[in-house]
């Protein structure tokens, strides 16, 4: 049994290597190169001979690689001065903005170790995701998972509008004495671009078990800013049921690559006169 199993692994890694280096790419569209010594390099791909590929990057000009040099290709979008797109601005930290999430983009999420979400492009408008709690469903030994979608609709090339709903479904039949579902529909206005962008909204909490709808919506506001080629910063806060005295402010900075980012920075949380900081770090893949 052993053997099968390395073999298996063995078959598989081969495969994933053979997919790596044996992608399909086509002359007119744009990739990012990751070549063997660590570095990338980026470019519309002009020609293709049996030894290189011949492409060309807005800002650097007319450039060649070796193929046997490469360890990975993926398509991206290029701005005109030659900088790669922000590869996460579909949502926030948390929070989403009304951007839509690219058709078939898919990325997953970690923050702290402990919040994972995996989100899905299903059509141009459409994303739909699930996140959890990993140390809290483990300690528990209960699952705690939060779905969600969210549904886009362009009003102009600088103004999104969006609506959707963030889910709670939790088991707590040994930590909370029975089971907790809830949810919390909003609706965001995003003004502004993948680059730089503002987002106001509102959503309203309601949860089950007899309790019903908060007394008051939930207020929001977030943005980022790309201040320099590898860096965003992005900034949330919630004002809970709209008091002031329950608010959640999230600051953080997120250095980006082609297809994939770090954020750190720190939440604070604000119950009544009590208020903690929370440090923050986090880190998305896309695929």
């Amino acid at each position: 049994m052993k053997k099968i199993i390395i073999l298996l692994l063995y078959i598989f890694s081969s495969y994933q290597l053979l997919a790596q280096t044996t992608k399909i790419v086509l002359p007119g569209k744009t990739y990012t190169f990751e070549i063997k010594d660590g570095t990338n390099r980026s470019g519309r791909i002009d020609s293709i001979t049996a030894d290189y590929y011949y492409i060309t990057n807005p800002a650097m000009g007319p450039d060649r690689i070796r193929k046997m040099g490469v360890s990975k290709i993926k398509e991206i979008q290029l701005a005109k001065d030659g900088t790669f797109a922000n590869p996460h601005y579909s949502r926030y930290l948390f929070g989403p903005s009304a951007l839509p999430q690219t058709k078939g983009e898919v990325y997953w999420n970690n923050v702290d170790f402990e919040y994972n979400t995996l989100q899905v492009g299903v059509t141009e408008n459409l994303s739909v995701g699930v996140g959890g709690l990993l140390l809290t469903s483990l300690i528990n030994q209960n699952p705690v998972l939060l779905p969600n979608f969210k549904y886009s609709f362009k009003i102009n090339e600088q103004s999104h509008i969006a609506i959707g709903s963030l889910f709670l479904l939790l088991s707590g039949k040994k930590s909370f004495g029975s089971n907790v579902s809830a949810a919390l529909p909003f609706m965001v206005y995003t003004y502004g671009n993948s680059e730089r962008n503002l987002s106001i909204g509102t959503g309203w909490a309601h949860a089950g078990n007899g309790i019903g709808w908060a007394p008051k919506p939930t207020g929001y506001i977030a943005g980022m800013k790309r201040f320099a080629r590898n860096w965003v910063f992005q900034g949330e806060a919630y004002l809970l049921s709209n008091n002031t005295d329950n608010t959640i402010y999230i600051a953080t900075f997120r250095n980006i690559k082609p297809s994939s980012s770090w954020d750190f920075g720190f939440m604070r949380i604000q119950s009544g006169e009590e208020a903690f900081p929370i440090p923050l770090i986090g880190y998305t893949l896309k695929f």
